[in-house]
């Protein structure tokens, strides 16, 4: 328990107010469908609103060794927290579908993809003893930035309106993101080591890459469209918060779960556990689809999709050791991003067309096990041991 304190505890809580701030991404599906009714479009122009945030995302991710130099945290947290209050203040100023993909989508993205890298990296270098536990605390309170903003964002549309509870959620933001960016300034951002796990970006990473895809896949068509999809089972808006809570509760509790695993058992027996899942119930409720199924559909699904978040990070770190983390990791974060593309795009064109989210499901586990697949083909890295996949 000392590791937790003092600087360490210090950098940790730092970054753990930055990912609950940029992690309310997931709390998007509870604007579908107040903001699909502001703007007159349809759900699969308002889903384009989270796709676009999630390739911003990963894109910042891919050009973390640019953006997140070595050296202090303060400056990448203190560029987080003028993008992510930029962009909701901007969102809820222009009023209008394009306005929302510029603020919400494409700054607020941003700030996302900046501050995940940098709480990431600055979790693992303060916590070197227990980086698996680092890693799982850094990326589950991203997932459960979800948790903390869904009731406003739940009850803010109503009583406020969406605009209105943009520029709310921007001077949150302004607040959250000082006193985050003040805690995990003491913590440094390391320069990358070519000689430290430095195996080229070949066969390995590549097929990590699909594994990574095809689960980010799967998690996001259902994370995309929680609130939705327990609408669509004739649940009403309470209902529908429950529905995001639980699955955003159960992804911060599998990346914290997965996280701690990892530093004892092998990521790769982690990722196959979680794939698994995601198809064993994404199918289920498919083809049994009821409204009691539907919340522990969700609540595993998100438990599956947070194994996942927390197993890549810490595979790349066995392979390519931690000072590299940053710039393999922000590669392989792009099978996110194509997926956060394409992902809720499909859910949502599949419901236009069939009115249900049947299909949805039912192709995001095929991605599951798609993914299985893939998973069986990754090799263990060069220094094959005990803890590695």
């Amino acid at each position: 328990m000392t590791a937790l304190t003092g600087r360490t505890g210090r950098i940790l809580a730092g970054a753990v107010l930055l990912n609950l701030m940029t992690g309310s991404l997931y709390a998007w599906s509870l604007f579908i469908a107040p903001a699909q009714e502001a703007l007159d479009v349809g759900r699969a122009a308002v889903s384009s609103i989270f796709a676009v945030a999630t390739v911003a995302f990963a894109a910042t991710m891919f050009l973390a060794p640019v953006l997140v130099r070595p050296g202090t945290a303060l400056t990448p947290a203190l560029v987080t927290t003028a993008l992510a209050a930029g962009g909701l203040l901007v969102s809820g100023m222009a009023e209008s579908l394009w306005g929302v993909i510029l603020g919400y989508g494409v700054l607020f993205g941003f700030a996302s993809g900046i501050a995940y890298s940098a709480a990431l990296q600055a979790a693992v270098g303060a916590l070197e003893s227990r980086r698996g536990l680092a890693t799982g605390i850094a990326v589950s309170s991203y997932a459960l930035g979800a948790v903390v903003f869904a009731p406003l964002f739940r009850i803010g549309p109503e009583r406020w309106g969406v605009w209105d509870t943009f520029l709310i959620t921007a001077a949150i933001f302004a607040a959250m993101g000082t006193a985050g960016a003040l805690l995990i300034a003491p913590a440094q951002i390391p320069r990358p080591d070519d000689q430290e796990g430095g195996e080229k970006i070949s066969g390995p990473f590549w097929r990590l890459w699909l594994c990574f895809f095809c689960g980010c896949t799967a998690g996001l068509m259902a994370l995309g469209h929680a609130a939705a999809i327990v609408n669509a089972y004739d649940l009403v808006a309470p209902a529908a918060a429950l529905g995001t809570g639980l699955i955003t509760a159960a992804n911060g509790a599998g990346r914290l779960a997965s996280g701690f695993a990892t530093d004892y058992l092998r990521p790769r027996t982690v990722l196959l556990l979680a794939k698994v899942l995601a198809a064993a119930v994404l199918g289920a409720l498919a083809i049994f689809g009821s409204a009691p199924l539907v919340y522990i559909v969700l609540t595993l699904i998100g438990f599956a999709y947070g194994s996942m978040a927390s197993g890549y990070p810490a595979a790349t770190v066995q392979y390519y050791g931690p000072a590299n983390l940053g710039r393999v990791y922000g590669r392989l974060f792009s099978a996110w991003g194509v997926a956060g593309l394409t992902a809720p795009l499909i859910a949502g064109a599949l419901f236009d067309w069939t009115g249900t989210y049947t299909l949805a499901l039912a192709v995001a586990a095929g991605a599951a096990v798609l993914g299985i697949v893939f998973l069986w083909t990754v090799p263990p890295p060069p220094d094959a041991r005990e803890g590695t996949i």
